[in-house]
């Protein structure tokens, strides 16, 4: 009964080589090649993920317009928002007022 045990689960089991049938199993076949399937939406989004990394992180048209309205003295930032932020951010106290 040991030498049987040994003979499966042993150092000889490690060398040994299993045959494994070319046998099916719920649609996948061993020994077949690899393939993957995508959805339309994962190549949606893979398309859209590669366009969104050539987008610059900023727009050197919108900053170059609000440097030179600020050096020409023509901009004029909306107060109401910029009270809002400065409120919102704790820098501003509304009882000041």
């Amino acid at each position: 009964m040991i030498s049987r045990i040994s003979g499966q689960y042993g150092l000889d089991a490690m060398n040994r080589k299993k045959s494994r049938p070319n046998v099916s199993y719920g649609g996948y076949q061993e020994n077949a090649s690899d393939e993957a399937k995508f959805s339309s939406f994962a190549v949606s989004l893979s398309k859209f993920n590669a366009e969104l990394k050539s987008v610059p992180d900023v727009r050197e048209d919108l900053v170059d317009n609000f440097k030179n309205q600020i050096d020409s003295g023509e901009y004029v930032p909306p107060l109401d928002k910029l009270a809002d932020s400065l409120i919102m951010a704790g820098i501003l106290d509304t009882e000041e007022f």
